[in-house]
């Protein structure tokens, strides 16, 4: 017979005990890696679009390649009158042709979360190239930035095309400035205004501070933005990280030099234009022509 049966028995049960918290202790861990695999995959990049009400809604992107995970994110404003028309489920009617909307998925690739914006409903026959160096634009641009840290928190860039990189020159150099900008990213922008908007438009140039890269077309045929304008653009921008990036190539297949299949909307190359504002973004990028 055992002398002290109670201890015994006391051992035994801490034993039992030990064994029981241990294998809690390990299903714990087992439970917080799998949930933290599951929140590493959440952060993948994600594509949504919003209007002028600041509603956000998630249409469906087709993806060739699987979306990485976000390390930023970018507002894309669209050219030609800016004008999505979005449905009920936040899916583009219009605009899709536009180097940046149709780009999207290269964005998600790089790691970048994409806010496309429409001008509706507050414009429902879209902006001209005079409001969008206005006020009421650039609180519209506040908002869209306001959106997209408060959705991803991730640090946020304006990037624009054509006349849509004029909302971009907004963001950037409007005075109070825009609270949560990163940076933008300006590709065949419109320099040649009206001599009405000209003047906001300099102006606004010369006061953007945030890191910028500036892109165009060497065959860019669109009069008003020739690649001598991007060029002096970027010179005439102060901040003290600025890049430019003249590409070249591409197969263009528009009749209208101003369009988004033409060298003007980088129409073959939108693989390599994307990938180096992504690395801008990323701060990898590396100042070289493109003339392969």
């Amino acid at each position: 017979m055992l002398e002290h049966p109670e201890v015994e028995w006391s051992e035994a049960m801490s034993c039992r005990l030990a064994t029981r918290l241990s294998r809690c202790a390990f299903t714990f861990s087992v439970f917080m890696v799998c949930g933290a695999a599951a929140a590493a995959r959440a952060a993948d990049a994600e594509a949504v679009t919003i209007d002028t009400t600041f509603i956000v809604k998630t249409p469906p992107v087709r993806l060739d390649q699987p979306a990485r995970p976000a390390r930023a994110s970018v507002v894309l404003m669209a050219g030609g009158n800016g004008l999505l028309s979005l449905d009920a489920t936040g899916t583009m009617i219009d605009s899709t042709g536009n180097f940046l909307i149709r780009s999207a998925d290269l964005f998600l690739r790089h790691g970048l979360n994409v806010m496309m914006a429409d001008t509706t409903p507050a414009h429902p026959a879209g902006i001209g190239q005079g409001f969008r160096l206005s006020a009421t634009h650039a609180a519209e641009l506040q908002g869209f930035i306001n959106a997209a840290l408060t959705r991803w928190g991730a640090p946020v860039w304006v990037v624009g095309t054509s006349n849509g990189s004029i909302s971009t020159v907004t963001a950037a150099g409007f005075q109070p400035a825009l609270s949560g900008l990163s940076g933008v990213i300006l590709t065949s922008t419109v320099t040649g205004l009206a001599p009405a908007n000209q003047p906001t438009f300099n102006l606004y140039a010369s006061r953007i501070t945030v890191p910028t890269l500036v892109v165009w077309h060497k065959d860019d045929h669109c009069a008003s933005s020739s690649p001598a304008g991007s060029a002096a653009l970027f010179a005439a921008i102060p901040a003290s990280r600025k890049d430019s990036r003249a590409f070249a190539h591409g197969h263009s297949v528009a009749t209208d030099p101003c369009g988004g299949f033409s060298e003007h909307g980088y129409a073959g190359i939108e693989e390599e234009v994307v990938e180096h504002i992504a690395d801008f973004i990323h701060g990898d990028h590396r100042h070289r022509d493109h003339d392969d």
